[in-house]
């Protein structure tokens, strides 16, 4: 259940983040760990004209027990 409700934020957070942007070149999903050790996921705006990230609809949340995180990603949204 908490996965279908992150994946709803981050489209979510996606939409918002393409009608505010307008006319930036890309957007990413992006996954990170923070430095409290949990996984985060969030939505970055890469601006054209200078290669400026935002990122947005941050979703952080501790690993199961047991678990850790996996690596720093990027990647483009699907269209």
């Amino acid at each position: 259940m908490r996965g279908r409700r992150r994946a709803a934020l981050v489209g979510v957070a996606a939409a918002g983040v393409l009608l505010l942007a307008g006319c930036a070149d890309r957007t990413e999903v992006v996954t990170w760990t923070d430095e409290h050790g949990r996984a985060c996921t969030g939505v970055a705006v890469v601006d054209s004209d200078d290669g400026d990230r935002e990122v947005t609809g941050i979703d952080c949340d501790y690993p199961p027990e047991g678990r850790q995180p996996g690596e720093a990603t990027w990647k483009p949204l699907p269209d």
